[in-house]
């Protein structure tokens, strides 16, 4: 999941539907991300390899 860094670093509450708590929210839906992105949000991103470790460990629980 991504993190996503507010500009007001105290900012606590709901952006975009993203809760923020002290500045900092988390999502890893990609159109919300770049909706961030361009609105002056500092975002994140996983490294890719946690991303596909993510997804063999989902594969294994079935």
């Amino acid at each position: 999941m991504a993190k996503i860094y507010a500009p007001n670093t105290e900012y606590t509450g709901v952006s975009a539907s993203v809760p923020f708590l002290r500045g900092v929210g988390e999502s890893n839906n990609f159109e919300l991300l770049n909706w961030f992105r361009e609105h002056g949000y500092t975002v994140e991103d996983e490294p890719k390899q946690d991303i596909q470790q993510q997804k063999t460990e989902q594969s294994k629980k079935g």
